[in-house]
C-alpha cells in the first residue's frame, strides 16, 4: 500500500504542476514552459501506467512468464 501512496503523489505533483503550467495563457509562457509541460505530460503517462499496474495487482493479478495478467 506505501508503494501506491508514493507512486500517487507523485503523479498528483506531477499533474498539478502540468494544471499550473498549461493553465497560463500562451502569451504568459516562456518557451521552457512548454518545454516542461511537454515533458510532463510523458512522465503523466508513464506514472499512470504504473499506477495501472499497482491497481491491478492490488486486485490480485500478477503477470506470467509471458507477461500477461493472470489471478494470483
Amino acid at each position: 500500500m506505501d508503494k501506491i501512496k508514493a507512486e500517487a503523489k507523485t503523479l498528483v505533483e506531477m499533474q498539478n504542476e502540468y494544471t499550473t503550467l498549461t493553465g497560463k495563457s500562451p502569451s504568459e509562457m516562456c518557451h521552457d514552459d512548454f518545454i516542461r509541460a511537454e515533458e510532463l505530460n510523458v512522465q503523466i503517462k508513464d506514472a499512470t501506467k504504473v499506477m495501472a499496474a499497482l491497481a491491478i495487482e492490488f486486485a490480485g493479478y500478477q503477470k506470467n512468464e509471458k507477461g500477461l495478467w493472470v489471478e494470483k
